[in-house]
């Protein structure tokens, strides 16, 4: 029987701690090498002579590069995810070579959860995504910089105005006219400069919002883009981040496995005949369960088909199936968020509860897209 040596990897900018585990004997050996992945490759090689190496590292800043060039050389390799691996009570060593020692040994065990590696394609698209997301909460905090500014130079807009609506069309000329007005040159100066800076922000977002386009009409996400696009809620946007976050539909099984995968377990303590239930876990893809919720954010509104949801149901193309299964979920949702609302429950509450109801229609949906 052909001998399986389970390598652990801890990567670092500098170098790389690998901890080596034979399964015929238990014997364990560790090497440090530098971060070059040719050298790494060519060591690697040197001990699969006689024995298959199995290679496993956390998931962390190399992204799946380096999973893929190992594969590439006909090495196996599998990302771990870093909240599923086992973590002792009481220890307060950590250091990279015990790491290592540890992910080979879990790994020899069958105790670590590899996560999906997606294709370069599907990667790249992703981060398309992410990078909008992420300019998105730039933004978030820009207006609240700005927001703050004008409070402490002693500009109110709603006792001003009256109005009751922030970052309007009129909100925003508003606040260009006043800061034309003050007599402080330099508050003037930061207000212009703030305002032209959102201004470019926007700018990006429509740019971002032009290449989505282009990826939604990409044969490989039509499809699902159609069948997602017929939900209340779940645009062009939030139908690709559920499409690339989520990856091949098919490894889940249940719905309850992709609601895990998204961090959206309920926490419970049960013992001694006594159960207790918590918030979500939050352990898992964070940006399906930011899709999930923000798509929930009108469930409480009558279930009907607007005009503009009609209007994007054609567009897309959603066939019937696709548009009886949404339909069947704003129903759902509906009366849901109105029986939690009825029991006293925080908006914020039915949202998630919602939201964690919504994945399992998001993955029959996308379950008969496929």
């Amino acid at each position: 029987m052909k001998n399986i040596l389970f390598v652990g990897l801890d990567v670092d900018t500098k170098n790389f701690h690998a901890a080596i585990v034979s399964q015929q004997n238990g014997e364990l050996f560790a090497f440090k090498i530098k971060n070059d992945v040719p050298a790494l490759i060519k060591k690697l090689k040197t001990y699969s002579k006689g024995a298959e190496v199995r290679v496993c590292y956390e998931a962390s800043y190399i992204g799946f590069s380096l999973c893929r060039t190992l594969k590439a050389n006909n090495i196996h390799c599998d990302v771990i995810a870093p909240s599923a691996i086992p973590r002792k009570t009481g220890e307060r060593v950590k250091t990279d070579r015990i790491d290592a020692e540890k992910l080979a040994t879990y790994y020899m065990q069958n105790m670590l959860t590899p996560v999906y590696v997606p294709n370069v394609e599907v990667e790249a698209d992703r981060d398309l995504i992410r990078s909008r997301h992420f300019l998105q909460l730039q933004i978030k905090d820009l207006k609240f910089h700005i927001a703050h500014f004008c409070r402490r130079i002693d500009l109110n807009y709603k006792e001003c105005t009256g109005s009751k609506q922030y970052w309007t069309g009129e909100h925003l000329k508003w606040i260009k006219m006043k800061a034309g007005a003050l007599e402080v040159e330099s508050q003037s100066s930061t207000l212009t400069l703030l305002l032209k800076q959102l201004s470019q922000f926007q700018d990006m977002i429509s740019d971002f919002d032009n290449e989505l386009e282009k990826i939604a009409n990409k044969e490989r996400y039509r499809k699902q883009v159609a069948a997602l696009g017929a939900f209340r809620g779940i645009a062009r946007t939030f139908a690709l981040q559920f499409i690339t976050e989520i990856g091949d539909i098919n490894r889940f099984n249940h719905p309850r496995q992709l609601t895990s995968y998204a961090g959206m377990d309920i926490v419970e303590y049960s013992s001694g005949g006594r159960q207790n239930r918590f918030s979500i876990t939050k352990t898992g893809n964070a940006f399906i369960r930011t899709a999930a919720v923000e798509a929930c954010q009108r469930v409480d509104k009558t279930p009907k088909e607007t005009k503009h949801l009609k209007k994007r149901r054609e567009e897309l193309g959603s066939s019937k199936d696709h548009i009886e299964i949404a339909d069947r979920c704003m129903r759902r949702l509906y009366k849901r968020s109105i029986r939690l609302k009825s029991r006293g429950k925080h908006t914020n509450k039915v949202k998630v509860a919602c939201a964690r109801e919504l994945l399992s229609f998001v993955w029959e949906a996308l379950r008969a897209a496929a």
